[in-house]
């Protein structure tokens, strides 16, 4: 029960034992306490709805972009690596694709940065993108999935707030190992790692976890941008004894805990989940920091809503790295409405 619910439940408790009012004050009291009691239990946040709004945390809905089997990250640029991937469903960035680069500078290349998105905060022009889901009823019967909604949670992930540090500009990786599928459009539902074999509400859930303690690079001594797996540059931040979470000396630089809510719509059929990768084991996500990084949040942050967002650096400190995970995080650092195009 939250703290101030508490607090005045003992408060009703100890009017009780200790009352010498006369009868009818007293129960009046008594009455209007029970009253104020109710309605702050009506008014409080269930503990799901909480956990989505506390603070240390921002969100950005970066809905469907479009379907390539190409994967910059995997098979970068030139222009042999086209088509050489399984198919790869695309989000944010409407320009990922084969012939990606960060900054386009090689000749024939396109530039990540500053490109069209599909995320509501138009400062994301980060690529995110999975394998091609598929639900097969059977050996002749098999839809492809596409995504209806995505929202993806930058936290603090229960390290110290303070120290987090935005993804540097040109990170990649690609991760696979928290994976949770379920059925909802619940952003905090449980699941599994296995799919379900049906959904009777017509909607598959995928959540995917990032990594977020990354490696120091030896040379510059900032954030190890990728690594020949593209994945051993970043590793999971470690459970303390106090039940908060630190980075490892081997990957000490904290970031962002980047998590994924993905929704298919899908037949109400049993089935099975099959990926352009595979099987569902082999599900994947990749993500390449192509945030507009240094643009400012708005002075007045009532623009907000009408179009006036920040970049990811000051996302990370307003939205992060000054909001205790214990405080609701302030409405600028919720998910605005997704442009959906």
């Amino acid at each position: 029960m939250p703290f101030f619910l508490s607090r005045l439940g003992e408060r009703c408790m100890k009017m009780r034992k200790t009352i010498l009012l006369p009868a009818s004050v007293g129960i009046a009291m008594l009455l209007a306490c029970a009253v104020a009691l109710l309605a702050a239990l009506a008014s409080a946040p269930t503990a799901s709805a909480a956990s989505f709004e506390h603070g240390a945390s921002f969100a950005v809905r970066c809905d469907f972009s479009h379907r390539l089997s190409d994967d910059p990250i995997k098979y970068p640029y030139p222009p042999g690596s086209k088509g050489a991937a399984h198919s790869h469903d695309f989000f944010g960035n409407k320009t990922t694709q084969y012939n990606s680069t960060y900054d386009g500078t090689a000749a024939g290349s396109v530039s990540m940065l500053d490109q069209p998105t599909t995320c509501s905060r138009p400062e994301d022009t980060a690529g995110y993108w999975i394998p091609t889901v598929s639900w097969k009823v059977s050996k002749r019967i098999q839809t492809t999935l596409t995504a209806n909604r995505a929202v993806f949670y930058y936290r603090a992930g229960n390290k110290d707030y303070q120290t987090v540090q935005p993804f540097a500009p040109n990170l990649r990786v690609i991760d696979d190992a928290r994976i949770t599928w379920y059925c909802g459009k619940g952003d905090d539902k449980s699941g599994s790692a296995t799919p379900p074999t049906q959904c009777s509400s017509g909607v598959l859930g995928l959540k995917i976890v990032f990594p977020d303690c990354v490696a120091q690079d030896p040379t510059t001594g900032g954030q190890q941008l990728d690594s020949a797996d593209h994945e051993s540059h970043m590793v999971k931040s470690k459970l303390l004894s106090n039940s908060t979470r630190a980075c490892p000396s081997t990957h000490p630089i904290p970031v962002p805990t980047l998590t994924v809510n993905i929704n298919f719509p899908m037949p109400t059929t049993s089935g099975t989940v099959v990926l352009s990768s595979g099987d569902a084991s082999t599900v994947h996500a990749d993500f390449w920091n192509t945030w507009n990084q240094e643009k400012p949040l708005p002075e007045d942050l009532q623009t907000v809503n009408d179009g006036g967002y920040g970049g990811l650096n000051a996302l990370v400190k307003h939205c992060i790295n000054e909001v205790p995970p214990d405080q609701v995080r302030p409405t600028e650092c919720r998910a605005p409405t997704a442009t959906g195009s």
